[in-house]
């Protein structure tokens, strides 16, 4: 049996517990959260985009965060994936090296909203979809970040279609053909730590607008090639040198599980080297400090490795200006983002720290990614923290109340409290077998 084919039979027996049930429901808040800044934090790319798709119309299927009217479901999936990518706070899985509720979500409640879905099926196609896209990244990893390929955009494109069509209450092998025919749909690639950031959202938009096609084809009974993953033309052979099969098999439990939360609005990459920064803060004084090394794992380096942001886009991809900050004041978060915050101070620090590559800092099979700070004194002495799993992870977790709080921070001046609780509402209703009704409505302008 292929590789393909045994995923597909593994995806089409997912069934649900209570526990699974509200998992999905806290990585839905969470996906609002970060929709609510990403919706102001890219907002001048937001507006350019809105600019080229709103006029265009078409038919009224789907909701749209912070929009009057609906849209095609596959325009509303693109547009509510770009909005929750925008400001770097959502989802994402260590193995897999990239995001997932992002895409997931906007995909499935866009194409739930067209064909009338409960919530039953609603949770089990988001399930699905998570399963699907931290199996075939992680096993895609490293080799599909060394291409220079955006995991989020191109795994995000099969675990889209492999949702959406377990929204279609299609079988394995429609789960397969949407996979294969999604394969040739996937796009992203990591330029945007190059240079111009603020493109990103591009990426996990285009995963989930294809996924929903994809499936959408799969379900008129058109199919895709056979071994689409692993053929000699297949999309493994495409995106890296080795495939990892073992990650092809799964866990005694449903992946998506395995998720971080992201407390921070900056790459993942960055957020171990914030939290040992905001440790350090009551332990050391600034104009002691004679260096700063970031000892970290070497895709850090190459992802987020901006070392004076220009804009509010670079600093969400750089790990000294986003260290510096938290150095210095004990904290960082979405008013870090603004570029006034380049104080004399922060660059006077930033031109101190030196990011030195560190394999020991990343082990894939723990799920460790960390960081280690090094702050040379003026007397000689040295300081260091070590964090190997930032807040967030499952391994340091957040709780259902935390991620509330989280959404307030990031809604603060666009909603307010009844707002926000009427939207947790009405995620918390996401369950038993009644129709689904998109909680998406309730995000205003």
């Amino acid at each position: 049996m292929s590789i393909t084919t045994r995923l597909c039979n593994d995806l089409a027996e997912i069934q649900l517990e209570e526990k699974d049930k509200d998992q999905l429901r806290t990585l839905i808040i969470d996906f609002f959260a970060a929709a609510y800044a990403g919706y102001k934090q890219n907002r001048l790319f937001n507006e350019k985009v809105e600019a080229v798709l709103y006029p265009q119309g078409g038919a009224e299927e789907s909701y749209v965060m912070f929009q009057e009217r609906k849209y095609p479901a596959r325009m509303a999936a693109f547009m509510n994936s770009l909005y929750g990518h925008g400001a770097e706070l959502d989802d994402g899985n260590k193995k897999a090296a990239g995001h997932a509720g992002v895409h997931l979500i906007p995909a499935v409640f866009a194409l739930a909203d067209k064909l009338g879905s409960s919530n039953e099926d609603v949770l089990l196609a988001l399930a699905t979809g998570y399963e699907t896209y931290i199996r075939i990244s992680s096993a895609a990893q490293p080799g599909l970040v060394a291409r220079g390929f955006h995991s989020t955009g191109m795994a995000g494109t099969l675990a889209c279609a492999a949702a959406c069509a377990r929204l279609y209450k299609l079988d394995a092998q429609g789960i397969e053909d949407a996979i294969a025919l999604a394969t040739t749909m996937t796009g992203g690639l990591l330029s945007y730590g190059d240079s111009r950031p603020a493109i990103k959202p591009l990426n996990p938009g285009k995963a989930a607008e294809n996924g929903v096609f994809a499936a959408m084809l799969a379900n008129e009974g058109v199919q895709g090639p056979t071994e689409s993953l692993e053929g000699q033309n297949g999309w493994f052979h495409a995106v890296t040198d080795q495939v990892h099969e073992e990650y092809m098999i799964g866990s005694d439990h449903l992946l998506l599980h395995d998720c971080y939360f992201k407390l921070y609005p900056s790459c993942r990459h960055t957020h171990c080297g914030i939290d040992a920064a905001v440790n350090l803060h009551e332990k050391v004084k600034v104009e002691d400090i004679e260096a700063v090394n970031i000892y970290i794992y070497p895709n850090a380096i190459k992802l987020a490795g901006i070392k004076l942001p220009k804009n509010q886009d670079e600093t969400k991809f750089s790990i000294q200006y986003t260290l510096a900050c938290a150095l210095l004041y004990g904290s960082y978060g979405i008013a870090d983002m603004d570029p006034t915050r380049l104080t004399e101070d922060v660059l006077n620090l930033i031109e101190k720290t030196k990011l030195i590559p560190d394999t020991t800092m990343e082990d894939r099979t723990k799920g460790i990614r960390g960081t280690r700070v090094e702050i040379v004194l003026n007397d000689g002495r040295k300081v260091e923290e070590i964090v190997l799993t930032p807040k967030g992870d499952p391994e340091n977790p957040l709780n259902r109340a935390d991620i509330i709080d989280k959404l307030r921070v990031c809604a603060r001046g666009q909603a307010d409290e009844s707002t926000l609780m009427k939207l947790v509402e009405s995620v918390e209703n996401i369950k038993g077998s009644s129709k689904f009704e998109n909680p998406m409505k309730e995000v205003h302008r």
